[in-house]
């Protein structure tokens, strides 16, 4: 491969860290804070995990700014794709590394662009013993390259255009001005805030700028960084590229959890999954105008979700299919896991229509409290027996039994599966994960999805009962407006009462079984320095 050097007519220069720069290049003004970066420079100098799924960075990280850099999730926004590894590839704007080291594992021939010296140095360490990688501190539109790219990625740097980029439409240039250095089908890859993000609306302020409705009004305080709609980024791009792909990260293209291909929206309810997707204000904490699970539901209803998702990944390519494959309708992985338990989940699409959840072990699960198992099962079109009652928790006109007559299928599924062990009622260990956000009515019959997980012995019914109970009262305590026979929490009142309207008596016996049950699963499974339940405080009291 050739030295950078001679694949650009700028002179260049290779500096003591093994950056490539222009000679008496002013630095570009950007900067996440000299304290992050100086902090940064430590971590990596000490790292001997600097990979993208590096558990070794993600224990360093300490605040939003050194998640951003550090976190695993950074790669999940395209780890998901399929790609060649021989392309040439080009990222603009690669700040720390977290991309860079990603495109390093995956292709052979990276070169990187940033304008920070600073920030080009930290991608440098975090790349350091990566030849295929090249760095080079430089304003991306001052540099000339003497050949072209197969693939360009540009992540979170679009936005940035007016900012580096003189002329009329900076936007519109820097589009330009990579159709220019494309291979003939060549690719570029775009990651961008939604300026419509659902998450805007409900009070988050601009990522950006920090300013609550800035985007939504269309940026009149400050436009020197701004992101587009939908419709306005798909024009944009069309203008340039012949063959324009959306794709559409949760919670957003920063901190990616999951990835959905356009036509996902169409085939499969997407609702109540993406609600488990909860957005982040990255500027402060701010509680949401209203509950956007329930928003999200109706949108999806409405075929509306991906003009709100939060953030827009885009594949555009000059001519044909382009040179990235993603299989599949979406790729979903595992978060807050140990190594061992990783997982990445497909849905996908078969050949007689069929929509199915394909989830595979991504690490060997050691034999522990809990063990793990892949699965392939059809995707449910209903909703779940727990976001039945979610869609319900804000009446005022209905019963508390009402409320939780979605249950009562469930309870019947489970004592159909129960068995006597010396006098006490009992499931078998693989049932554990059978909660009712797990739990679906399929022609009058409960059936259970996403029962990946299997306990190491026997549960009491009436600890599983319990678990239940818990998980839904910890998801409803985050909603406004509830019904105030069910506000308050998992209280151990309410859940015994949840527990009578099943038939079921829950006494001290019951919760101290669900603690140790609980602190010993999450000590297996999370990857949380704080391995135990998280139980409200009123709860350890009341069993203390």
């Amino acid at each position: 491969m050739k030295s950078l050097a001679e694949r650009v007519e700028n002179p260049i220069e290779l500096d003591a860290n093994g950056v490539w720069r222009l000679p008496r290049q002013k630095d570009f003004d950007y900067s996440d804070g000299k304290s992050h970066e100086h902090y940064l420079r430590g971590v990596f100098a000490k790292a001997a995990d600097l990979g993208s799924d590096s558990y070794e960075l993600e224990g360093h990280i300490r605040d939003w700014v050194t998640e951003y850099h550090l976190s695993r999730k950074r790669s999940q926004l395209l780890r998901g794709f399929r790609f060649d590894k021989s392309d040439r590839v080009l990222e603009v704007g690669c700040g720390c590394g977290a991309i860079t080291r990603f495109l390093g594992e995956t292709f052979a021939d990276v070169v990187a662009v940033e304008g920070s010296q600073e920030r080009a140095t930290l991608a440098r360490m975090r790349t350091r013993a990566m030849p295929q990688v090249s760095i080079l501190s430089a304003p991306f539109q001052d540099v000339r390259f003497k050949e072209r790219f197969d693939i360009i990625f540009c992540i979170g740097v679009f936005e940035y255009s007016k900012l580096y980029v003189d002329g009329a439409d900076p936007h519109a240039a820097v589009l330009r001005g990579f159709a220019d250095l494309l291979t003939p089908g060549g690719t570029v890859v775009v990651a961008i805030e939604n300026q419509f993000g659902l998450k805007y609306f409900g009070s988050s302020a601009e990522d950006h700028n920090g300013i609550m409705y800035d985007g939504l009004e269309g940026y009149p305080r400050f436009d020197a960084h701004r992101t587009f709609g939908y419709n306005e980024l798909r024009q944009r791009l069309q203008r340039e590229f012949a063959q324009v792909r959306f794709f559409f990260p949760y919670p957003d293209y920063k901190l990616t959890s999951c990835v959905l291909s356009e036509d996902a929206f169409g085939k499969v309810r997407l609702g109540e999954l993406l609600g488990a997707f909860m957005p982040r204000d990255y500027s402060k904490k701010r509680d949401a105008a209203f509950d956007q699970r329930l928003v999200l539901m109706e949108l999806a209803r409405n075929g509306l979700l991906h003009l709100f998702s939060n953030s827009f990944l885009v594949v555009a390519s000059l001519s044909g299919p382009g040179r990235i494959g993603f299989d599949g309708l979406g790729v979903l992985f595992s978060d807050r896991r140990r190594k061992e338990f990783q997982t990445v989940m497909r849905i996908t699409e078969r050949a007689d229509g069929s929509i199915w959840a394909e989830k595979r072990r991504l690490g060997a699960g050691l034999a522990q409290a809990v063990s793990l198992r892949d699965y392939d099962e059809r995707w449910q079109t209903s909703d779940s027996i727990q976001m039945a009652i979610l869609l319900k928790a804000k009446r005022r006109d209905i019963a508390f039994s009402e409320l939780f007559e979605p249950c009562a299928l469930w309870m019947k599924r489970i004592r159909s599966l129960a068995v006597t062990k010396s006098g006490e009622l009992v499931v078998d260990g693989r049932y554990v994960d059978c909660l009712w956000a797990n739990s679906f009515v399929e022609n009058g019959e409960c059936v259970f999805i996403d029962n990946e997980w299997t306990w190491k012995g026997d549960i009491r019914v009436s600890v599983l009962v319990l678990r239940c109970a818990h998980y839904l009262l910890k998801e409803v305590g985050g909603m406004r407006d509830l019904n105030p026979q069910i506000a308050g929490g998992p209280t151990p009142s309410l859940v015994a009462r949840i527990g009578r309207e099943l038939g079921v008596e829950l006494g001290r016996r019951d919760w101290r079984e669900f603690r140790e049950l609980e602190t010993a699963f999450v000590g297996a499974v999370s990857v949380s320095k704080k391995r135990k339940a998280r139980l409200p405080t009123r709860i350890w009291r009341a069993l203390s």
